[in-house]
């Protein structure tokens, strides 16, 4: 079976690890992208401590990428952010990191900017646009700026969630209808039935956070893993940050405690805490834990081979 995300990023499953903060590393993205996916590194991967600066930033991440090509010789992206998004240039100098170290894949988080997306075409980048509250009409101005790939995030997934309410189905299928390049599903794909049921809907791939967490080659925290893995599918939290662009979703802590009623007296901008001390570190009153809200029918931490395989099958046949 022919698959064009497959194609386009020279992988052998149509897999992509999403790039989660901190808790990405250089075995975790070398991990994916050697089972067939592709891996990408977050911001933070491989850090052991807070570095604060550009400079310091660059060449921390300038040796996870150098840590990442010793541990394999297939293709790998980096997360970076659009200007609007990074008003400090921070994104900007990994892009120009990733020209000179020719990681030649970005993954792009935020809101569309078309003249960005030209401009990296120019550069020779393969940009797969992750909107941030993605919507027909984003995904279509991707297209025609010249992305590869959309990836179509519904409400289902971890991290910094859309403030729209659209699920992973139904976004899915609205931009798969809407773009004639591939889409990718997020939100929720953590088993081979609902990487199917994507596919159902005009996904020709999956982008993937939580199940990674969850994976051996993850690098936070085991107490991070045994608090999600414990955690009832119905005692999630879920507090709107940022005015209502963004949600979160955490196992029911601190922050997702008090975050929940600060929105109920007003407050539509609670912080969120420290991903570092939080997910890294594993103390669950120091930031949001944030999965999917299907991490309740995840029952087992496994290998990312194992993972990639699984959910990459309905796409190849």
């Amino acid at each position: 079976m022919t698959n064009r995300v497959c194609e386009i990023l020279n992988i052998r499953y149509p897999v992509i690890q999403g790039p989660m903060a901190w808790i990405t590393s250089s075995k975790l993205v070398a991990a994916v992208s050697n089972a067939g996916g592709l891996g990408v590194l977050g911001t933070s991967a491989d850090s052991e401590e807070i570095v604060r600066g550009i400079p310091e930033s660059v060449e921390e991440m300038r040796k996870a990428i150098r840590n990442t090509k010793a541990l394999t010789d297939k293709p790998f992206g980096i997360n970076v952010f659009p200007a609007a998004g990074d008003p400090y240039g921070f994104s900007k100098a990994m892009v120009e990191l990733a020209k000179e170290e020719d990681v030649m894949i970005l993954v792009v988080a935020g809101d569309v900017s078309p003249e960005e997306i030209k401009a990296w075409k120019e550069d020779g980048f393969t940009v797969i646009m992750r909107e941030a509250n993605p919507t027909v009409r984003g995904a279509q101005l991707a297209e025609k700026a010249g992305a590869d790939i959309i990836v179509a995030t519904g409400c289902d997934e971890g991290g910094c969630m859309p403030g729209l309410s659209t699920g992973t189905t139904a976004i899915t299928a609205l931009l798969a209808d809407s773009v004639s390049i591939p889409v990718l599903a997020a939100g929720g794909i953590v088993n081979e039935k609902l990487a199917k049921a994507a596919q159902i809907v005009g996904a020709e791939g999956v982008f993937v956070g939580t199940r990674f967490i969850l994976s051996k080659e993850c690098r936070a925290a085991d107490a991070t893993k045994k608090d999600i893995m414990d955690t009832h599918p119905d005692d999630f939290i879920v507090f709107t940050q940022s005015n209502g662009y963004s949600k979160w979703r955490t196992t029911p802590h601190k922050y997702g405690k008090e975050g929940l009623e600060a929105n109920k007296n007003g407050d539509m901008n609670p912080p969120s805490g420290s991903f570092y001390y939080g997910m890294l570190r594993g103390d669950p009153d120091a930031g949001v834990n944030t999965v999917s809200n299907l991490s309740g029918l995840i029952k087992s931490i496994d290998s990312c081979d194992t993972i990639v395989k699984e959910l990459g099958a309905p796409f190849v046949g």
